[in-house]
Parts: structure tokens; C-alpha cells; sequence
């Protein structure tokens, strides 16, 4: 089964063709844990595109040009030097083999298995709060030590201060205050404290790391925003993978606070944050523990959004299970980068299952870093023709370039032909509802995360409708299938109106339990899977 899959195996050869409801391809990451061809090198690309040389018939021997190919995406003529590599339909290139050590940036690699806990331990935290974060902390360090214990555990605890513990010998690191009030000065403070911050392995030290975690107490406010930046340093300095953010409160002290008057606000602050996590191949999750009052898990949603990360707005007897999921979860790839190579004349419309930011880059680039993977992620692209077509077939090209969690750079490239049609009756005949589906869940949940709850809900009202409308005359097969997806979105719409109906009635003058509750269903929606929507659906 391959890592792509379109909503059918034929594609309308013009806007008018089936336009109200979009054509979608779906990138499975899942797919990437699949053994398929296997090649130690760099494929060909064209010079143009960058679509790769598929097979040897696409070369040709010329007296004036020599040997060369003719790009089947875009047409271009590329002359070939050296030895001779090809994609065929489906082959994982390991283009750089695994680093101990970066000499030329001085990055220690940990192969991207690593943890780093960043623990709010303000006077909010006091009592259950604080006991629930132990009691689940040491169990998912009992999980890691024995299911992956190569795993490089950090922590960091914030306050009124901030605190890196070298874990090797317990010594307290501290973030100097005077550089709270400055993204450039945190950074800059927490790299001369790096020769004393020490990650350890988990598997080798269990008991010294919950002893530290045992030890947290709480006091003080909450310098949130600081904690994040220092976290970013040492992730970018100790190659971490993943950021566990755990806090109950707002952030009200230091850059990034969320109350009061700040010269950089704060969601300007965790954007950028985010964008600069995405661009180290760290993934970041928020777990926020509710306690009657509001996080602006909006805000602090942004982290997650832009690096493939999850969100959880969970009471303390709930913080098992997520931290349970996020110490067990498997990261497929790293430092993630994708390019959809296309035809002249088939265009990206639109994507899903990424930040926002990201989706506008791969509308205007058709490429763009996306962040971490892992086995339910899933990316879709709705594309379209921009004009009529007049080839009977298009070729369409994925390449998902990553870091393995070996430390191995690799390219996974698959190619598919689709046939191209003028007829609805031949697109409708091998329709996968489920994959358009997914994707207007995906863009449903975008919208709502950005505030407008009612656009998604008519996405997918409109969606449905469409649906319902060539049921009558679609293949049996399909009929089946149009039923299974409209239950499913009418789960998802009946989802959104809760979250309306629950926004209406929290204040709007001051976060709330409610909102934060909303914002994290709505990023949970963003990135939701065909499997999680359907399988949700079956078991019903």
C-alpha cells in the first residue's frame, strides 16, 4: 500500500469538471515505518522542478546533448553526469548517513530520541496539580526506560525563576531574571549555562531522574515565556526531539507573559517560538491541567501548531493518559520537509494537517518544512487544473525528505499516474469519500482554532451536500462509502455547533476552561487522521 492516496484514480480535466467538490491527495506517514526500495544515494532531479528521473526508458542518448532525460512534470531537458539513480514508484534514498557528533556546530546528537519536560511549578501547582504531574512524570519514565531506553531525558521548572537541572548531579541551573525581558538576551544567557545543563539516558538512570522529579516544589509566578526560550536553546544545542510542556496557569511573568502590557505580544512571541522549534526538527507539546481558571490555550496552541506537535487540556486524574501517549509516541521523522511535484496546469488549491503558515507556503511553493511525524500524521493536498488538460494522464510526485530516528537523512519519493477525465460519472466510479472527507475535517478544524467556527461548520455542511447529491447515481460501493463519511462529518459538525454553543456562554472578557477546552478540540481537529476520524466512526 502506498504512502499516497488519491480521492480517485481520475482527475477532472477541467474546472468544470465535479468543481464544488475538491480533489484531494492524501501523504500517510504511517508509511514511512514500511520497508520499500531501498537506495544509499541522491536520486536524480530535474534542475527545474526537482521531479525525480523515474526509470531508464526516460533516458535518451544524444551526440550534441549527451545522455540526458526530459522531465515528465514539467518537460524540461536535463543532462545527466555521473552514476545513474532511479525513483521508480515508491523508494526510500538515504542521502546522509547518522552524525555522533556536528564538529561545525557543536550539536551533540541524541538521534532524535529525546524528552525534554518542562514543568510549571508556580504557587497554582500546589497540591493535586503538582502530585499529578510526579505521579505521571516518574510513570512515563518507567515507560521509557523500559520501551526506549536510549531516551534522552532533560527537565526544566519555572516559576518566579527558571531552572535547567544537570541531571548527571542535581545542580540547579538558573536563568539569570535580568534576561527575562528579551527573547535575544535568554538565548544568549542560556547558552553560556550549556557546558553545566546535562541530559541523561533514561534507561541507565530511572531512579536518579525521578528522584529530581519527586523533588519539584511549587512557589512564585509563572515565567512561562523564558522557560520556552531557554528550552529552545538547549533543544537546538542537545538535538532534542520533543518539548513536553505541562503548566495550569497563565504566563505572567518575563517575555511571552499573556497578562499585561508587552512590547513583543504574546502571541507574536509563540509564533515566532514555534517557527523557530519547526526550524530545529523539534517537535513541541502543551498539556494543560485544568484548574477552573483559563490558560490561553489559544495562544500557547500556537507551539504545537507549528511543529507537529499535541495539545491536552486535561484534569490531574487525566494527565496519566497523556503523558502516557506522549512518552510512548513514536516519531517517524524529524525535521520534516515536503515538495509536491506537479504537472504545468494542475495547481495546489490548498492543504491541511499543517500550520497554517505552512499551508500558505505550499500554496505559493508547492514545498515547505512541515515539522515532526509520527504514525497517525497525515498531510493533504486538494489541487486542481488550472486550465483544461489534454493529456490523458498526469503524473503526480510526493517527495518527503526527514531525519529517521536513527539520525539518517533520508528522501521517500512516490509517483503515481492519474488518469484524467471529462466525465463525472468516471471520477465518481473509483471516489474515495474518505480522503475529501479528512481534509475538509482538517480545514474545518484550521478555521475553528483561527476563531471562525461557523466557516468551518458550512465547510462541511457544503461538503456533505455535495456528497448527497451524486449519491443516488453513484456506484453501490461508493453509495457505501458516502454514507460512512457523511456520519462521520456529521459527528464532526455536531462537534463544532457544541463548541459555538459552549463559546457563547463563557465570558469573553477573561480566559477560560471553556475556551481552552475549544482551542484544544479545535487543534486536535487540524490534524485529525482518516484513521482516527473512521475508526472512531466504526467502533460506534
Amino acid at each position: 500500500m502506498s504512502m499516497l492516496k488519491t480521492s480517485s484514480e481520475s482527475f477532472p480535466a477541467s474546472k468544470d469538471v465535479m468543481s464544488d467538490i475538491p480533489y484531494v491527495l492524501r501523504v500517510e506517514f504511517s508509511h514511512l515505518a514500511h520497508e520499500t526500495t531501498k537506495i544509499v544515494g541522491k536520486p536524480i532531479a530535474c534542475h527545474k522542478c526537482n521531479g525525480f528521473l523515474l526509470s531508464l526508458d526516460q533516458i535518451q542518448e544524444d551526440p550534441k546533448v549527451g545522455k540526458h532525460f526530459i522531465c515528465p512534470f514539467c518537460g524540461t531537458l536535463n543532462v545527466i553526469e555521473g552514476a545513474i539513480v532511479v525513483a521508480g514508484n515508491d523508494t526510500d534514498f538515504v542521502v546522509e548517513l547518522p552524525k555522533d557528533t556536528d564538529t561545525d556546530t557543536g550539536v551533540l546528537s541524541t538521534s532524535g530520541k529525546s524528552f525534554l519536560a518542562l514543568i510549571d511549578v508556580s504557587g497554582s501547582m500546589s497540591g493535586a496539580n503538582l502530585a499529578a504531574v510526579k505521579r505521571s512524570l516518574n510513570t512515563s519514565i518507567d515507560s521509557l526506560a523500559a520501551n526506549a531506553p536510549d531516551t534522552m531525558f532533560g527537565l526544566i521548572e519555572f516559576e518566579s525563576t527558571v531552572v535547567s537541572r544537570n541531571l548527571e548531579t542535581g545542580e540547579a541551573i538558573q536563568l539569570p531574571r535580568k534576561s527575562f525581558a528579551s527573547l535575544d538576551a535568554i538565548m544568549e544567557s542560556t547558552k553560556k549555562l550549556l557546558d553545566n545543563i546535562k541530559l541523561v539516558n533514561v534507561g541507565q538512570n530511572p531512579d536518579k531522574i525521578k528522584g529530581h522529579v519527586q523533588a519539584l516544589r511549587d512557589q512564585g509566578g509563572t515565567a512561562l515565556g523564558p522557560a520556552a526560550a531557554m528550552a529552545y536553546v538547549i533543544s537546538k544545542h542537545r538535538d532534542v526531539g520533543r518539548i513536553v510542556l505541562l503548566t495550569d496557569g497563565l504566563a505572567n511573568e518575563g517575555i511571552g507573559a499573556l497578562e499585561g502590557y508587552q512590547v513583543t505580544p504574546a502571541n507574536k512571541y509563540y509564533e515566532d517560538l514555534g517557527k523557530m522549534f519547526l526550524d530545529i526538527g523539534a517537535a513541541v507539546d502543551v498539556v494543560g491541567i485544568a484548574s477552573g481558571r483559563g490558560m490561553e490555550l489559544k495562544t500557547l496552541g500556537l507551539l504545537p501548531e507549528a511543529t507537529g506537535g499535541q495539545m491536552y487540556f486535561v484534569t490531574p486524574n487525566e494527565l496519566d493518559r497523556s503523558l502516557s501517549e506522549l512518552a510512548g509516541a513514536s516519531m517517524l521523522g524529524r525535521d520534516v520537509e515536503v515538495r509536491l511535484v506537479t504537472p504545468p496546469g494542475v495547481i495546489i488549491k490548498d492543504a491541511s494537517g499543517v500550520s497554517r503558515a505552512v499551508v500558505d507556503t505550499l500554496k505559493k511553493k508547492s514545498h515547505s518544512k512541515i515539522g515532526v511525524v509520527g504514525e497517525d500524521h497525515e498531510l493533504y493536498f486538494e489541487i486542481a487544473p488550472e486550465k483544461e488538460i489534454k493529456e490523458s494522464k498526469v503524473p503526480i510526485q510526493i517527495q518527503v525528505t526527514y531525519t529517521d530516528e536513527a539520525g539518517a537523512r533520508r528522501v521517500r519519493a512516490v509517483t503515481t499516474n492519474l488518469k484524467v477525465s471529462k466525465k463525472e460519472d468516471e471520477i465518481m466510479s473509483t471516489l474515495d469519500p474518505t480522503v475529501g472527507a479528512t481534509f475538509v475535517t482538517q480545514k474545518a478544524g484550521e478555521e475553528s482554532f483561527s476563531g471562525d467556527r461557523e466557516r468551518g461548520r458550512k465547510r462541511i455542511a457544503s461538503f456533505r451536500s455535495a456528497m448527497k447529491s451524486r449519491a443516488g447515481a453513484a456506484p453501490k460501493s461508493v453509495q457505501a462509502m458516502l454514507e460512512k463519511a457523511d456520519r462521520a462529518l456529521d459527528s464532526e459538525e455536531k462537534e463544532i455547533q457544541r463548541q459555538e454553543q459552549m463559546m457563547e456562554a463563557s465570558p469573553t472578557s477573561a480566559p477560560s476552561g471553556a475556551a481552552d477546552e475549544a482551542f484544544t478540540e479545535n487543534l486536535a481537529q487540524m490534524k485529525r487522521s482518516s484513521k482516527r476520524l473512521f475508526d472512531d466512526e466504526d467502533e460506534e
